[in-house]
């Protein structure tokens, strides 16, 4: 064979390799873009989907928010409610005329009565309106009932909105109308709750 015609095939045959070389570059190319596309789609799907979620979750919290502020300022506007009829009521109870107030206070005290030697501690605005007679009739029944019919009205008033304190020595029970209404108002709330907002 000729160095020609060897030179020729030389050349055939490297024109051939880099035919292949570059055929395979190319087919190899366009597998790796076509897999970082796919990768790109499959990221961005995720990116998406990673996104959708958080704004779920991020919307879910909003709303969680809105509605325990709701809740909150619904609760707060019926302990107001609850509050202010509790506070008619005792008003109510401030405002009666003498003679019924007497009464009232002559029918809490009897039954709280332990001796009849006790002392009947007021209001100073409650001495004024609870008489003489009132604690006449008092110890007039207490007497029936067997017991000492000596009570008497303390020198000594307590700041107290109504109602009474009845001290036997050192003891005293408090009958205030605001320890009254204290006492009571847990287990009433349930019902004015039910009565306000059925």
């Amino acid at each position: 064979m000729s160095l020609e015609k060897i030179i020729e095939r030389i050349e055939q045959d490297a024109k051939n390799q880099a035919e292949e070389i570059i055929k395979n570059a190319s087919a190899n190319s366009d597998k790796i873009i076509q897999e970082a596309n796919e990768r790109a789609n499959q990221v961005k799907a995720q990116a998406l989907e990673e996104s959708k979620k958080q704004a779920s979750v991020h919307k879910q919290r909003l709303i969680s928010t809105a509605s325990l502020d709701l809740r909150k300022d619904i609760l707060t506007e019926k302990q107001r409610a609850i509050d202010s009829a509790f506070q008619e009521a005792m008003d109510n109870l401030l405002k009666m005329k003498d003679d019924e107030y007497q009464k009232i206070i002559v029918k809490m005290i009897l039954p709280n009565v332990l001796t009849g030697n006790e002392e009947i501690i007021l209001s100073e605005r409650d001495k004024t309106r609870f008489g003489k007679g009132s604690l006449d009739k008092i110890n007039n029944e207490l007497s029936k009932t067997g017991k000492k019919g000596r009570l008497t009205i303390a020198k000594d008033s307590y700041n107290i909105l109504g109602g009474f304190v009845l001290r036997r020595g050192n003891i005293e029970l408090n009958n205030s109308f605001e320890s009254l209404f204290n006492s009571v108002r847990e287990d009433l709330e349930a019902e004015v709750s039910k009565v306000l907002f059925p």
